[in-house]
């Protein structure tokens, strides 16, 4: 059985890829929620947009994937992070 804070984090997990899909930054989304240094200070979150809630400010940082199967463009397939920041 999950917890509040697991189905708290899949339901933003698939709020954050559904905002990807519909501003086609790509068609596929991979969450790297795990790769910290993607959200370090040199980079820059490619978007921002309001939580459900209204509450908070959702900053998404996305990189590219290396090593894509034949047929595959490189627009076509994103790692995503994100955090959350108060307004």
């Amino acid at each position: 059985m999950k917890s509040f804070k697991e189905s708290l984090d899949d339901r933003l997990d698939r709020y954050v890829s559904d905002e990807i899909k519909k501003r086609k930054i790509a068609k596929h989304v991979v969450n790297a929620t795990d790769d910290i240094k993607m959200r370090m200070s040199p980079n820059k979150p490619a978007f921002k947009f309001p939580s459900p809630s209204g509450d908070m400010m959702i900053h998404v940082f996305i990189r590219r994937m290396r090593g894509l199967p034949k047929g595959m463009n490189k627009s076509d397939i994103v790692a995503y992070n994100y955090q959350l920041e108060e307004k």
